[in-house]
């Protein structure tokens, strides 16, 4: 009866946190190379994608596909964690429906266009699901002017540092999400700070051990 009771507050607890983490996550692994870059499936879904440019030199490219006169929102976030200070990066919305040819630090094909967002006002959160803090910074939201593909660029003039990239606004929650919750859970802990992340789930895992070890002696 006690293990029901349990598995159902852990389950209860799982269901009704994941609202408060609504983004789907697409997490960088290779480098993120015009070639090569994040795909978004679904672009008016809200996802966050979380990347770590390098250094200086490096630039993230994250792509969706996207239809003529749909609304389309772009926002930038930093976390506020060890070495990660003074990043400021910009963002370069690209793509050929757009005229404007901005200035850019790297080659992007002549039929393209891009809109620049430079590092804007950075306004203090803190996010209960990772339990970390950030700066929400530039933010877009407009109208696409043309169905094609687009890219979102991530890059810096200064220095390199970590990022969760938001593109949506749609929160849409399905069982794999709700199952899924601690892993991801995990994997952003881990992303942010991969030691700590490793030595409190270590610690964990040891107490739950301890416990089963204990209660199998009691019966």
């Amino acid at each position: 009866m006690k293990r029901k009771i349990v598995i159902f507050a852990a389950l209860f607890i799982i269901i009704f946190s994941v609202p408060a983490y609504a983004h789907k996550p697409i997490f960088e692994g290779k480098d993120l190379i015009f070639s090569n870059p994040a795909v978004v499936p679904d672009y008016q879904i809200s996802y966050a994608v979380y990347g770590e440019l390098k250094t200086k030199e490096d630039v993230d490219f994250v792509k969706f596909s996207a239809k003529e006169k749909d609304t389309f929102y772009v926002e930038m976030t930093i976390p506020v964690i060890k070495g990660n200070e003074d990043f400021k990066p910009y963002i370069a919305i690209i793509g050929e429906g757009i005229k404007e040819k901005a200035d850019l630090p790297f080659k992007i094909p002549q039929s393209y266009g891009a809109i620049v967002l430079p590092p804007g006002p950075q306004n203090y959160f803190y996010e209960k699901f990772t339990q970390t803090a950030y700066y929400r910074a530039q933010s877009i939201r407009g109208e696409i002017p043309k169905s094609g593909d687009y890219y979102v660029a991530v890059y810096s003039y200064d220095r390199g540092g970590k990022y969760a990239l938001s593109i949506g606004e749609k929160e849409k929650i399905g069982l794999i999400d709700i199952i899924t919750f601690p892993y991801i859970y995990l994997k952003v802990k881990y992303f942010f700070n991969p030691l700590k992340t490793v030595l409190i789930t270590g610690i964990v895992i040891i107490i739950l051990i301890v416990i089963i070890k204990l209660i199998k002696k009691r019966r």
